[in-house]
């Protein structure tokens, strides 16, 4: 029987979330159009130009439905793409990552410390993605969709708590971000990293805000002098 008390309500919905999204997409045949117009496109905020001058390349500007490229369009996208997946095995991978460490960093550091960290983490990494992709790879007219972002800066917070091993799995991603930068792998491993550490970082300072408060709580409560 489910404890409702100890459910991960956050990282439930966000599963749920993300579910919903994809067989909406797949059952209102939108899938192809939700990616083209929600994905995050690093040139439609890093270099412009390269947007005007090669109308071709983006699949996002062809029909009259497609957003604008604005900073309005750009922020919307940069939290969009977190729950758009290409295809099935894209989201279950992604989704059994989130149901299986989301629910210890959620009960951890507490529902709204998570849900905060979870969605800056998503911004922060197609961020991070998009500066590498648009100023050293050249590679910045690729979409980017997937809560593979935000999920790392949910094992981000697993690592800044005490999980040491959760660094290796960033070691990994740092060594395939090189090697994909050379080849043809469709994985956003800069994405992953940039999430990765916006979680750690995200982490220690509210854990580090909460410690603060706690003790000046605690002298208070002892009659300290100010």
């Amino acid at each position: 029987m489910v404890n409702l008390r100890t459910l991960p309500v956050a990282t439930v919905s966000l599963i749920a979330l993300n579910v919903l999204v994809f067989v909406v997409g797949s059952l209102t045949d939108t899938h192809t159009w939700i990616i083209a117009n929600f994905g995050f496109v690093p040139d439609s905020l890093f270099d412009r130009n390269s947007v005007d001058s090669s109308l071709q390349s983006y699949t996002f500007r062809s029909g009259p439905t497609s957003l604008e490229n604005g900073a309005i369009s750009s922020l919307i996208r940069l939290l969009s793409s977190m729950f758009i997946h290409a295809s099935v095995t894209h989201i279950f991978f992604n989704l059994a990552a989130l149901a299986y460490i989301g629910g210890y960093s959620e009960r951890s550091i507490g529902t709204g410390r998570y849900v905060v960290i979870y969605f800056l983490s998503g911004i922060c990494a197609a961020l991070f993605y998009g500066v590498i992709a648009s100023y050293v790879w050249g590679s910045g007219q690729t979409l980017l969709i997937g809560a593979s972002g935000a999920i790392s800066g949910v094992l981000g917070i697993a690592a800044a708590i005490g999980n040491r091993r959760a660094y290796y799995w960033l070691i990994i991603q740092i060594v395939f971000a090189f090697v994909g930068s050379v080849t043809s792998i469709p994985i956003a491993f800069t994405a992953h990293i940039g999430g990765f550490l916006a979680g750690v970082i995200l982490t220690k300072l509210m854990v580090k805000r909460k410690l603060f408060q706690r003790r000046e709580a605690n002298r208070m409560d002892e009659g300290g002098v100010y």
